[in-house]
């Protein structure tokens, strides 16, 4: 497992990407092609420039540009891979580097991600076969990070039980780290530590 620096710098970067689209894009429903991305962001940099005179404005235009190439770069890898509205394209276009996208994903992964992404279900038996699976690559586990913490739902079907996506989350959290998948300054897996830490922050407000 060796990952360079400049590797961690675009997995960052399209880290962001990912959450720009799910938090910010699809909500408003913003179309992914290059020119709306970028129509976006300069409508938000210009409602937050006009409503905050004191701001930055050099500083804040370099925010939301580096944004918005973030997205339209993630964007670009998507269509690499095929339909650009395919969340899950758009999610394995973002876990994975560039040589890593021409690798075909392993089948049995591959289902499990388009059940949980589409679905809002998964299968025991597939998900017990993912905990124990010895060929997982890094790209493998950061695609399953993702898929879990992009799903959009707190609780999935399981067999037809319910198992909430903070414990989903958290299998497929200790299997990176028991099998030792990811170095822990990669991207997707910090993300979804502190994505699991704030799911746990949530449900402690109501207990």
């Amino acid at each position: 497992m060796s990952v360079t620096h400049e590797e961690l710098v675009l997995l960052q970067a399209q880290m962001e990407g990912l959450e720009s689209i799910f938090f910010e894009l699809y909500p408003f429903g913003v179309e992914l092609k290059r020119q709306q991305v970028q129509d976006y962001y300069n409508q938000r940099f210009n409602s937050v420039t006009q409503a905050q005179v004191s701001v930055a404005r050099g500083e804040l235009r370099r925010n939301f540009n580096t944004r918005a190439n973030q997205v339209r770069n993630l964007v670009d890898s998507a269509e690499s891979i095929g339909d650009v509205t395919n969340k899950l394209n758009l999610i394995i276009a973002a876990a994975c580097l560039p040589h890593e996208r021409n690798k075909p994903l392993d089948p049995k992964i591959l289902s499990f991600c388009e059940n949980l992404i589409f679905q809002n279900k998964i299968d025991p038996a597939a998900l017990n076969t993912l905990l124990v699976h010895n060929s997982l690559k890094e790209s493998d586990a950061r695609i399953l990070l993702a898929c879990a913490m992009f799903s959009g739902n707190v609780q999935i079907d399981k067999g037809g039980s319910p198992i909430s996506i903070q414990e989903l989350l958290a299998n497929i959290i200790t299997v990176a780290k028991t099998k030792d998948l990811l170095p822990r300054n990669d991207p997707f897996y910090t993300e979804a530590l502190y994505f699991l830490e704030g799911m746990s922050e949530d449900n402690s407000v109501y207990k």
